[in-house]
């Protein structure tokens, strides 16, 4: 029976030590005890960062593997990332345990290990055939917010054939409707209460009622004594809702025990308070130019004539070509075809229009294009946050018909001239909702990069985001059409004016037409 299989129990029993030969010390993570003896086959965790959830959930799944007979996909963000993991610290921790050692077969490799008679797979999620190649019982995506939303649906397919079925997510949350938000909303929603020995009132840490700035303590939310680490230590899981199919934990760094109030206080005064939120709170969050809002995009709406002189078409290239068209005084058509047919309309209907798009996955096609319309198509290569002011870099010579880059400050660069009302759309809010819905699937989340510096990635909840790349190509065209160069595009500037003038919409003209 599930119910009589204890992992904590286990743990004790076979005197298991971490990936650095210390003991594993479920007294100092007595918070994880119960997330250890959890085998509802649905799960998920909201947890902050360096909470001891990835080593918890790798001894975990090696346990359910063997226990269970399920075949696993273990997934990170990145194939690098599951380098990373399962050498450093999943490989470390097999042989540093007899009994690992015993169950798990070719011990030293990062991709997949043999556990008794099943499988464990680990994976990326940065392409398709990852995630098509073997079939599950048991889907673990770890760090889900900071991987690729389509490919976790694909994952969610290898368990069509399975008995089981079972799915567990956990992460540092990004923005609410991503990731394990998605899954957290359908949970019980568990928080760690603690009880105060002083009013005896039971309650769980949040933010900032529980912290006193001025003494820099844990305090009681109600009577405001200090709380101490083995209250914060000995407390319980107790659900909000009842009756869920999912089991949710939440866990932040104000339970664990070796993170005092001064730890907490100096991050939420040094770091973003994005990162504040994700890593130390175990949270979403959602702030000013996080995100696009309907509100930010629609107030960009006219109805003044635009004079469609100076044309860029953005497009974003795949079976779909996803384009909108423009000038300086904004956007005034969108449209999406299967045909490079009517992209080339589009250049031939505006004389010295140019069009920047794509250089990926579609390659035949645009160089069609750019063969055809000599000088005026441009294949954008995005650079993934390259140390450099240079934000767009035309290629000259050899490299003529190729402009490069910087991806996530060119989509921040397009969501604060929408804040600030810099692109005008011609027409209503009817006309650009469709459009809006891929800028609506777009999130700006903060990650750590090699030395612990945060830093921001623009990501979209499901793939959906072809306009909003269309218009970053759009943009990006606008620093050439509009006689400016590389460094115009970083002033605060738009197209060397103040503020596009109100422009109109122009209903009389549709490329099917041409």
């Amino acid at each position: 029976m599930i119910e009589n299989k204890s992992l904590p129990i286990w743990i004790y029993k076979n005197n298991i030590v971490t990936e650095n030969g210390k003991p594993y010390d479920l007294k100092k993570h007595l918070f994880l005890y119960d997330i250890l003896r959890d085998w509802t086959p649905k799960q998920v965790w909201y947890k902050a960062a360096q909470v001891g959830g990835t080593l918890a959930a790798g001894i975990k799944s090696l346990y359910a593997v063997k226990n269970f007979g399920m075949d696993a996909i273990y997934t990170m963000p990145s194939q690098s990332d599951v380098n990373t993991l399962v050498g450093g610290k999943f490989n470390r921790m097999i042989q540093n345990n007899p009994k690992l050692r015993e169950w798990v077969k070719d011990q030293d490799n990062v991709r997949q290990k043999q556990v008794g008679k099943n499988m464990i797979y680990y994976r990326g999620t940065w392409t398709e055939t990852q995630a098509i190649s073997v079939t599950s019982d048991l889907n673990i995506h770890d760090e889900e917010d900071r991987s690729k939303q389509d490919i976790i649906e694909t994952y969610a397919s290898r368990l069509d054939h399975s008995d089981h079925a079972w799915e567990w997510h956990f992460s540092n949350p990004s923005v609410p409707g991503n990731g394990v938000s998605k899954y957290w909303a359908r949970s019980d929603q568990k928080e760690w209460f603690i009880k105060c020995s002083s009013c005896k009132k039971e309650q769980f840490m949040s933010w900032p009622d529980s912290v006193c700035k001025e003494r820099m303590v844990f305090q009681c939310k109600h009577c405001k004594a200090i709380v101490t680490d083995d209250m914060r230590r000995s407390g319980r899981w107790i659900k909000k809702f009842k009756g869920k199919e999912w089991s949710g934990y939440h866990i932040s760094q104000l339970m664990v025990t070796w993170k005092s109030a001064k730890d907490i206080l100096e991050t939420y005064e040094n770091k973003p308070i994005d990162y504040f939120h994700n890593f130390v709170l175990g949270l979403p969050y959602v702030g000013e130019g996080n995100k696009l809002t309907a509100e930010a995009l629609f107030r960009n709406c006219t109805q003044d004539m635009n004079n469609q002189e100076r044309v860029v078409i953005g497009c974003d290239s795949g079976i779909k070509k996803h384009y909108v068209v423009g000038n300086k005084d904004g956007l005034f058509y969108y449209g999406v075809t299967e045909d490079w047919g009517e992209i080339a309309r589009l250049l031939t209907r505006f004389k010295n229009s140019i069009l920047v798009v794509d250089a990926m996955p579609d390659i035949t096609g645009p160089r069609a294009l750019r063969e055809k319309f000599t000088g005026r198509v441009f294949l954008c290569h995005y650079a993934r946050d390259r140390k450099t002011m240079q934000l767009v870099r035309w290629g000259k010579d050899n490299e003529a018909g190729n402009v490069l880059v910087d991806r996530n400050r060119m989509l921040q660069f397009v969501v604060d001239e929408f804040t600030q009302e810099r692109i005008p759309l011609q027409g209503t809010r009817g006309d650009w909702e469709k459009y809006f819905s891929h800028w609506d699937t777009m999130f700006r989340q903060t990650e750590l990069d090699s030395l612990g510096t945060p830093t921001f990635l623009w990501e979209s909840s499901n793939g959906m985001d072809h306009w909003a790349h269309a218009t970053a190509y759009w943009r990006t065209g606008m620093n050439k059409q509009g006689g400016g160069d590389a460094q115009i595009i970083n002033d605060d500037t738009f197209m060397g004016i103040k503020k596009a003038p109100v422009v109109g919409y122009d209903n009389t003209w549709n490329p099917l037409d041409l």
